[in-house]
């Protein structure tokens, strides 16, 4: 039995409708292909021969079209049709819909086209009197009336639901950018479709005011500054509301027009395939839905409402800044340069000059102390400099190079804390030796080094003259016996080891003086 080829046909088919080869009802036609001059089926029957030596097989000479949704309507704008604004409120709609329901109602109504027009009425009021469709239809325009739309992302609308939706996509692709809906999310990727940026102030395609850009400056502070806190000055140039227009661009006494390019929505909708909308804000009203008439614009702010000043701004600094940290002031930076919305920040990068009598580690100031050898020896006391001024310490005898002492609740206090709790003073002994001593000083130490133990002494440089070792008769009297004297006491003196390890030349004691013991060294 001969097998058919479905392979080009069967991306025209549901998935659930290919059963078996023998179960296949696509078209209703009874024309059949096959491969073969056997018949598999009783509808199918076998070709000619002249097809059969063909090198390929036709598809079928008529076409049919397949669509996932139903083919786009051109819908009118309910408002149009009940002769309302968009902002109109729900008495107002009814009560328009009122009477054109009964101008238009076939029983009162023979006129042709009068049956037609008042299913357009009935289907406008349909629409504005539900509150989700209503707010679709601002949001997404005609396409929201499509039956298989779907605006929250799913499958049944949208091409991208399989994958768990649009919104999914926007939320782990765009996260952060600060825009919402997926319209918001392709104007972010791509710009505004028609020649404007999506930046700069203007209101979203949401109807959702736009916050205006940050302002940046930078300002420098001393060290106790910084961990006192202090005011400074600043200087900026922010986009500020126009003083003679009050901020509506125009002129005493204009009016603004509705916009021609969206139609008053503010935005322009593009349609694609299963009902998936995408909008962009309109390029000619920035999203406002409304235009200034030509010539009615104002001279001072050229129609924007907007203009950039130069302002002067005190700056608050609080306690416990650290270097590189920014300040953030509130509504301070520019306003949104067409619609309206709330102004940006004003963000202040703070630089502190570095301190040459503390350090600062976190919350905690370390300070170096420098005492005298005598102060560390004998004890005393210590001026220490803190954040409230001078203050003394006690100085115990015996403190040691390097020892600290820590002054609790004598630091800085965290500019990102609301405790308000300090850190700690830690300060550190260093012990300053002098280079260069007098006499009297040098004698004074050289007794307290006569003093210790001779396990702890330590060789130094005697101010004193370190007399010859005297001679030994035994040594001398041999030596003069056996050698000529001048040669023994060359000799003698050869053998000399030298004192201290310096070469050195040595007073000999006056006749009738007494010698002083070598003393020991080390």
């Amino acid at each position: 039995m001969a097998s058919i080829c479905l392979a080009p046909y069967a991306r025209l088919f549901k998935p659930s409708s290919v059963v078996a080869a023998n179960s296949i009802r696509a078209y209703s036609s009874t024309r059949s292909y096959t491969s073969g001059p056997s018949s598999i089926h009783s509808s199918f029957r076998p070709i000619s021969n002249k097809a059969r030596s063909s090198s390929s097989v036709r598809g079928p000479s008529f076409k049919r079209s397949f669509h996932s949704s139903r083919p786009q309507l051109a819908a009118k704008n309910p408002y149009d049709v009940l002769g309302v604004d968009k902002k109109a409120s729900v008495g107002d709609i009814k009560k328009s819909y009122y009477q054109l329901a009964k101008k238009y109602h076939p029983d009162q109504n023979k006129e042709k086209g009068a049956k037609e027009k008042f299913v357009e009425i009935q289907a406008a009021y349909d629409l504005l009197s539900d509150d989700k469709k209503r707010a679709a239809f601002d949001t997404y325009g005609s396409a929201s009336q499509d039956p298989s739309f779907d605006p929250s992302g799913g499958a049944g609308g949208n091409p991208f639901g399989g994958f768990g939706g649009f919104q999914d996509f926007s939320g782990s692709f765009g996260a952060g950018m600060g825009r919402g809906g997926t319209a918001d999310l392709f104007e972010s990727l791509f710009g505004n479709f028609g020649g404007g940026g999506s930046g700069g102030g203007r209101g979203g395609p949401s109807g959702r005011p736009i916050k205006g850009d940050d302002l940046e400056t930078s300002i420098v502070i001393d060290f106790m500054e910084s961990c006192q806190g202090t005011t400074k000055t600043v200087t900026t140039n922010p986009v500020v509301e126009c003083g003679t227009c009050k901020g509506n661009g125009m002129k005493a006494g204009a009016k603004r027009t509705q916009c021609g390019g969206c139609g008053g929505t503010g935005a322009k909708t593009f349609v694609i395939q299963s009902g998936f909308a995408m909008k962009s804000t309109c390029p000619d009203c920035g999203g406002a839905g409304s235009v200034i008439p030509p010539g009615k614009g104002c001279g001072g702010c050229g129609g924007t409402g907007k203009m950039r000043v130069k302002k002067v701004q005190n700056v608050s600094v609080p306690a416990g800044v650290e270097n590189d940290m920014q300040l953030r002031m509130t509504a301070a930076g520019d306003l949104p340069l067409s619609g309206s919305g709330p102004a940006g920040d004003l963000i202040i990068r703070v630089s502190v000059r570095p301190s040459n009598i503390f350090r600062r580690q976190g919350n905690h100031l370390h300070h170096v102390a420098k005492i005298p050898v005598h102060v560390a020896l004998l004890g005393g006391r210590a001026k220490v400099p803190t954040l409230e001024g001078d203050v003394e310490l006690r100085v115990h005898s015996g403190t040691q190079h390097g020892e600290e002492v820590v002054l609790s609740n004598k630091g800085v206090v965290s500019a990102l804390s609301r405790s308000g709790k300090r850190g700690d003073l830690v300060v550190s002994y260093h012990l300053e030796v002098p280079r260069s001593l007098t006499a009297n000083q040098r004698a004074i130490l050289e007794a307290y080094a006569e003093t210790l133990p001779s396990s702890t002494k330590a060789s130094y440089n005697s101010s004193k003259p370190t007399p010859s070792p005297t001679p030994n008769p035994t040594t001398s009297t041999s030596s003069s016996s056996s050698t000529d004297p001048s040669s023994a006491s060359s000799s003698d003196s050869d053998k000399k080891p030298p004192l201290n390890n310096t070469e050195s030349t040595e007073e000999k004691p006056k006749d009738g003086e007494e010698e002083e013991p070598l003393k020991q060294t080390l």
